[in-house]
């Protein structure tokens, strides 16, 4: 009988598996019996844990946001000003976005439970980039004259113009995102903002 730890222990080697496959293949590449194989387990035992690709990828896609959360709060400090904050996120996410292929991000919204997820999240990191960008101001670092509401669906509506448009098949993602992000941080930031900003390499 297999114990609670061994199996904990498979569930998380199948994920990591199941993730670096999606994340270099693109998710529609990738079959439940390429990680069965990976890892050499049997069909049998990976269907026991993960019912159907779906559901696997979308137990990926919520243990790698975790991943990164934590991540993210091991690198900060408890003072981190917005500014620390906002310049570690971009960093982090865009040395992620250089390890993954596009078509995974593309293929994402193909699979219901994944892309509710992804729906729910957006509403979520929308609501607290506002509180986060308010914060900014009320430190100085970011400008008071500006509507972050708009600022939060502007970002939404590029994002979704680059997956459309497939601008990441001739631009790598990771430099679409670094030179978006530095045109959009210098626009927001104060002189104090831009003072910070200047003693980066970004």
């Amino acid at each position: 009988m297999e114990s609670g730890n061994y199996r904990q222990e498979l569930r998380q080697r199948i994920l990591a598996a199941a993730m670096k496959a999606f994340r270099q293949k693109g998710v529609r590449a990738v079959r439940m019996d390429d990680i069965a194989s990976q890892l050499s387990i049997s069909k049998r035992t990976l269907y026991e844990i993960y019912s159907n690709k779906e559901l696997l990828l979308y137990e990926c896609v919520r243990d790698h946001d975790e991943t990164m959360e934590r991540i993210l709060a091991e690198q900060l400090a408890p003072d981190s000003s917005v500014m620390d904050i906002l310049v570690s996120f971009m960093r982090l996410h865009i040395e992620d976005s250089s390890k993954t292929n596009p078509q995974f991000y593309v293929e994402l919204v193909k699979y219901p439970r994944v892309k509710r997820y992804i729906e729910e999240r957006r509403e979520k990191q929308s609501s607290r980039t506002t509180g986060f960008m308010h914060r900014g101001v009320e430190e100085g670092f970011f400008r008071s004259d500006i509507n972050y509401e708009i600022f939060n669906i502007m970002i939404d509506a590029f994002m979704k113009q680059v997956v459309e448009r497939e601008l990441y098949k001739t631009i790598p993602l990771s430099d679409i995102i670094q030179n978006v992000i530095i045109v959009i941080l210098r626009g927001f930031c104060t002189d104090k903002g831009l003072k910070y900003i200047s003693r980066l390499e970004l």
